[in-house]
């Protein structure tokens, strides 16, 4: 479906899936490549890196180049009562997808790009991955801590029904979704029903310039950076490139850092 308009780019996405590309396959991904110094670089579209540490650099590097006041949103974490240090410390260390979502701390300013990382509405289409750029933070004039942060989403249906319901007039105008901190109840030993669980608040968005491959699920994208330069990692894992390509809408939606070998492309066996 993500791939509908344009069929020859969806047959060698199949090829990719399959690790069974062919050599003018590889040759047409890599006729996308594209240099940071080049007039016409996407810098606001979504990069794409196998790593997380290129992705979080580039979200940090992007977020210092706004001229506008830092918040640092921490999370307020409630322990249970009998669990040790350790096992907290433990839950702490989790990557987001295993925190429900909501990260220990998030550095934002007014109009960095943003993306949900969990479900708030699913009929309003307010859902994990929907991509947008913030713009106002309302503060607390006490402890000068952020309540809401408005957002635009690219998506004009994301919380379309929220906006027209609210009584604000800056959110009906604008066309802006109220944010706010959300509560999350997160298991400290994931596989036990009976649990002792760690409540978090916080705000349900991360910086959304660069993700790394595993949290690109579900998305489409109109216009993604995807690298193929790894630094610590010794390979690709299997079907990270295929991942990564695949999250676009057609090959023009492509630009392409690095280059791409035959054998960065590997299908599971077991499938």
């Amino acid at each position: 479906m993500r791939q509908k308009d344009d069929q020859p780019f969806a047959e060698l996405l199949n090829r990719f899936r399959t690790a069974s590309q062919t050599e003018e396959d590889i040759q047409c991904i890599q006729s996308r490549a594209i240099d940071p110094s080049d007039n016409n670089y996407p810098s606001d579209a979504l990069h794409i890196w196998a790593e997380n540490s290129p992705a979080n650099q580039h979200n940090d590097l992007k977020l210092e180049q706004i001229p506008a006041p830092l918040f640092h949103l921490k999370a307020i974490d409630q322990y249970p009562p009998n669990v040790s240090q350790q096992d907290i410390d433990r839950v702490l260390a989790r990557p987001r997808s295993e925190t429900s979502g909501l990260d220990s701390d998030i550095y934002i300013k007014e109009a960095a790009r943003v993306m949900l990382t969990m479900n708030i509405n699913i009929a309003d289409r307010l859902i994990n991955g929907q991509l947008g750029t913030v713009v106002r933070i309302e503060v607390n004039q006490t402890n000068q801590k952020p309540t809401v942060i408005y957002i635009k989403f690219d998506d004009d249906k994301a919380g379309s029904t929220l906006i027209q319901q609210s009584s604000n007039p800056f959110v009906r105008q604008n066309k802006v979704v109220p944010i706010q901190a959300v509560l999350a109840k997160i298991k400290v030993r994931p596989n036990k029903p009976s649990s002792p669980e760690i409540q978090r608040v916080q705000f349900p968005f991360t910086l959304a310039y660069a993700v790394s491959i595993h949290k690109v699920q579900g998305l489409s994208l109109t216009n993604v950076v995807i690298s193929f330069e790894l630094i610590k990692q010794r390979s690709f894992n299997y079907g990270q490139v295929y991942v990564a390509l695949s999250r676009a809408t057609s090959l023009n939606s492509i630009h392409v850092l690095g280059t791409l070998k035959n054998r960065h492309v590997k299908a599971d066996p077991r499938f």
